[in-house]
C-alpha cells in the first residue's frame, strides 16, 4: 500500500516489521511498516490481510504470491479480456467465484481513446 493512501486511512503501521522489497524495475524500496490484520472483503467474507507500507506506488494495494498461496486462488482468462477468480476461504475451505471488470472500464481517459 502506498505511504499517501496509508495515512488517508489512518492507520496503524507497526514501524519494527520492515522489509525490502522489490519492483519489476528491480528497484528496491525500503517498506515503512506492516499494518497488522487489514480486514479486506472482495465479497467472499472478510480476509485480513499483512499490508506493508511502502514510500510510492502506482496501485492501492497489490495482492502478490502469499495472498494467491493462502486463498488458493486460480484464474480463468477469457478472449475478451475478462477472468473468472476462484479462491478459497482458508478458515472455512469454502469456494467463490468472482468476475473481474476490464480495467478500462473505470477510466475515462482509456474511454476517450476507443
Amino acid at each position: 500500500m502506498p505511504k499517501a493512501l496509508w495515512k488517508t486511512l489512518g492507520l496503524f503501521a507497526h514501524p519494527e516489521y520492515l522489509m525490502h522489497m522489490q519492483s519489476v524495475n528491480e528497484s528496491l524500496d525500503l517498506t515503512i511498516g506492516v499494518i497488522e490484520n487489514l480486514d479486506l472483503d472482495l465479497g467472499v467474507g472478510e480476509l485480513y490481510l499483512q499490508v506493508q507500507v511502502i514510500p510510492k506506488a502506482p496501485f492501492h494495494i497489490l495482492l502478490g504470491c502469499p495472498f494467491h498461496c493462502l486463498i488458493s486462488a486460480t484464474t480463468e482468462d477469457f478472449p475478451d479480456g475478462k477472468q473468472l477468480l476462484t479462491l478459497r476461504d482458508p478458515n472455512t475451505g469454502k469456494w467463490y467465484k468472482l468476475p473481474t471488470r476490464i480495467w478500462t472500464d473505470n477510466c475515462p481517459r482509456c474511454k476517450k481513446l476507443g
